[in-house]
């Protein structure tokens, strides 16, 4: 009985053996077609991946363009008035733009700097090299 037991795990070594190289070419075939598949999501993720990049670059770009407007609206009320305050405008873009998780937190800074006081120069002199910074073609 142990000799037949024997004989019968040769056998399947055996047949093992023999049957490895096609098991071999079947999980290579299986690994072409799965790269194959993967490509072909890979490519359409990555499509969808640049049309909200691209939809998130116009929101930022918009914002950036936003900033700009009304730094530049500030510094002409202040070119045309010797008794200048910082604007109410200026203040509730300001406080406005809190709730906007992708408005830069530097330039939040430096419009609390022009309520403060600082010179809201300081920040118009600087918008072609803010916007070449946040802007995104």
């Amino acid at each position: 009985m142990i000799e037949e037991l024997k004989s019968k795990l040769t056998e399947l070594e055996l047949k093992r053996s023999e049957l490895q190289p096609k098991i071999d070419e079947i999980e290579a075939k299986r690994a072409e077609e799965l790269q194959e598949v993967n490509k072909k999501y890979d490519h359409m993720v990555s499509d969808v991946n640049i049309e909200v990049q691209d939809f998130k670059n116009k929101i930022v770009n918009k914002i950036i363009g936003l900033f700009s407007k009304v730094v530049m609206d500030e510094f002409d009320a202040k070119r045309s008035t010797s008794d200048y305050m910082v604007s109410d405008n200026f203040k509730d873009f300001r406080e406005s733009v809190l709730g906007l998780e992708m408005f830069p937190k530097e330039l939040i800074e430096r419009l609390d700097k022009v309520i403060d006081g600082d010179p809201i120069e300081n920040i118009a002199y600087d918008l072609e090299k803010i916007e070449a910074k946040y802007k995104n073609n």
